[in-house]
């Protein structure tokens, strides 16, 4: 099961995208796109960004640029490291690609290592991990940080297949 399900239909269109923020932010439950961090655990409300998913300044993508599906919420840190990048034919032909957690499992291509980690087990995987670099060090102590307040709650770890924000909410006890 994807962990962001986005609504069934096209809202009202805009001309421009950044209108559709709010609609966004809700569909992504107020949760990056990519690292899966709530706002709360990533720098909160003003820290996040619009993305264009298929990036809006290559030319063979720029139809998707208004388009509300395309439009996916990220934290600043995220979408700047993926910025227009975007898999060519080759590499998309062996598997390679971004993750759409809209469209697919956390667990189908990642692992969490006790470390906090997050071990690539696909190609589309690899080519995610890489390119927003879902590794670096502040989102693995999070992780960390998450783990262990869980712990000495004696509740659950967070559920990378699910949106983190009522799982760090309870967490924080907020």
């Amino acid at each position: 099961m994807p962990v962001f399900t986005r609504r069934s239909s096209h809202p009202q269109p805009k001309k421009d995208y950044t209108a559709y923020r709010p609609l966004v932010r809700e569909d992504f439950a107020e949760c990056c796109a990519y690292c899966l961090l709530h706002e709360i655990a990533a720098g909160g409300f003003d820290a996040f960004e619009i993305d264009h998913y298929r990036p809006k300044v290559q030319a063979e993508l720029a139809g998707f640029i208004h388009d509300f599906f395309n439009l996916y919420y990220a934290c600043r840190a995220c979408n700047g490291y993926k910025g227009s990048s975007w898999p060519d034919p080759d590499q998309e032909a062996f598997g390679y690609g971004f993750i759409d957690f809209c469209a697919e499992d956390f667990s189908r291509h990642f692992e969490e290592q006790p470390d906090g980690v997050w071990r690539p087990l696909t190609r589309a995987g690899e080519y995610t991990a890489a390119k927003v670099r879902l590794n670096r060090a502040h989102l693995v102590r999070i992780r960390l940080l998450l783990r262990r307040l869980a712990t000495l709650q004696a509740i659950a770890p967070v559920d990378w297949n699910r949106p983190s924000r009522d799982q760090i909410l309870t967490i924080f006890g907020a």
